[in-house]
């Protein structure tokens, strides 16, 4: 059945180029006003919800279901179509804002379930819009298409990290407007340990501020709904056609992708993208922010640390054509184990606040790496199967923060900077790895050519 539709599907794909650069930069604003909301949210989930950890918990349970809706998620865009994964996804969005206004285990995990079914679908669908995009774009124009991925991943990621930029600053300003006493806490940064009755406690704002805050994300999250139904232009009909025969295939080829070498030598690496965000937004947030200067500080600083990725991640996507990616991935290890670390002998009680900006900024430089070139990454190694390969990619995320956040109510903040350490090592080794295979095969190839 999936033949039958060969030449419709080839006409279609015609009339659909040419709006490559608009439909980037359309679904790039679309999850820019989305996540200026989730992000913040989310980085205030573990100062914000500390009771019972409900915070943490939820976004253990969020990500949990991702690892099952990322399995699932070829088979479901191809039944709805990637236009209708957006919207889907970003209506759950809504209703997880709106759960933040009276956060409970009864609404606030099941609201963060119902998000983590439909992410999978979205982020996939992320990655294959842009890929298809800028695929179609290189055969325009006969360009490199890593080139070009790295371009649009660029393009998508600089306006995707202002995310965390304006979000922070909203955050920010509206929290500064509440009233704080001492923050409940004896042990900060590395030596905060939440299975210890002296862990940190941090003081909440008042509930009117909060709903103020969560107001006008939830506006945030309504416009970015409405640019992705309105002004979205929908994938070509080759890449997204609805056949009930081909949902099986999908399956398999998502089954199939886990059998390929490549891919499995770059889960560890995968992983640990995820639990160094995981640590970002948990850790760093509760433990070297929020602990020894306030919740109300969050925004600023992750703000810094927004604005740095954007501008890193626009800069390096121009430089991996002439730099290699494997140059830029070294860069982004070496950041990375650099702060990992620091934050073992960094002091928060001792340090000024202001070195908390810098190493958010540094991160962000390292973050503005792994995001535009691990996308970049995948559609070059898998051209031929896009969607199977990005729904792994994400469904290995997100069990990356799916551990991480289970674990992180049970380990010190040091613990984690040491499973962290020891995970990059071994993603830095298997990743060069696959670069020699990667090698190896082009130079075969060149001689069989000659």
């Amino acid at each position: 059945m999936c033949e039958a539709n060969k030449m419709e599907d080839t006409t279609k794909e015609k009339c659909c180029r040419g709006n490559e650069l608009y439909g980037t930069v359309i679904l790039s604003l679309s999850f820019t006003f989305i996540f200026t909301a989730y992000l913040a949210i989310q980085n205030l989930q573990s100062s914000l919800n500390q009771v019972d950890g409900l915070g943490v918990i939820s976004l253990s349970c969020l990500y949990a279901m991702i690892i099952v809706s990322g399995i699932l998620a070829p088979a479901i865009i191809r039944v709805i179509g990637f236009n209708w994964s957006l919207i889907a996804s970003f209506i759950c969005h809504i209703i997880y804002t709106a759960t933040n206004f009276y956060p409970t285990f009864a609404t606030l995990v099941p609201s963060s379930v119902l998000l983590g079914i439909t992410a999978g679908p979205m982020w996939t669908g992320q990655s294959v819009y842009l890929a298809n995009k800028a695929y179609s774009y290189a055969q325009i124009t006969s360009k490199d298409p890593h080139a070009i991925l790295s371009i649009y991943n660029g393009i998508f990621f600089c306006m995707f990290e202002t995310t965390q930029i304006t979000g922070n600053i909203v955050s920010s300003l509206v929290l500064h407007q509440g009233t704080y006493n001492e923050t409940f806490n004896t042990l900060c940064g590395k030596d905060d340990c939440p299975v210890l009755t002296n862990s940190s406690r941090i003081v909440e704002p008042e509930r009117y501020i909060v709903y103020t805050l969560l107001g006008v994300f939830l506006a945030f999250d309504i416009v970015g709904l409405l640019i992705s139904a309105f002004l979205l232009p929908p994938l070509n009909q080759s890449v997204d056609y609805v056949k009930q025969g081909c949902v099986k295939q999908s399956l398999i080829s998502c089954g199939k992708a886990l059998g390929d070498l490549d891919l499995l030598l770059l889960v560890p690496l995968i992983l640990f993208m995820a639990m160094e965000q995981a640590i970002l937004w948990t850790d760093f947030t509760k433990s070297y922010i929020s602990c020894p200067f306030g919740i109300q500080q969050i925004g600023f600083i992750m703000a810094a640390y927004g604005g740095s990725t954007t501008v890193f991640a626009l800069l390096f996507s121009r430089l991996a054509e002439y730099s290699g990616r494997y140059v830029l991935f070294g860069m982004a290890a070496a950041i990375n184990m650099a702060i990992f670390i620091s934050l073992f002998y960094f002091d928060p009680w001792i340090a000024n606040q202001s070195n908390i900006f810098v190493i958010a900024v540094i991160w962000g430089a390292s973050e503005g790496i792994w995001q535009t070139q691990s996308n970049a990454l995948i559609a070059l190694l898998f051209p031929e199967k896009k969607e199977s390969a990005f729904a792994n990619y994400h469904t290995w995320k997100a069990i990356g923060f799916t551990i991480t956040f289970v674990y992180g109510n049970f380990l010190c903040v040091s613990s984690k900077l040491y499973i962290a350490i020891a995970l990059l090592a071994v993603a830095v080794l298997l990743y060069t790895i696959v670069e020699i295979r990667v090698r190896r095969r082009r130079r075969s190839q060149d001689i069989v050519s000659s």
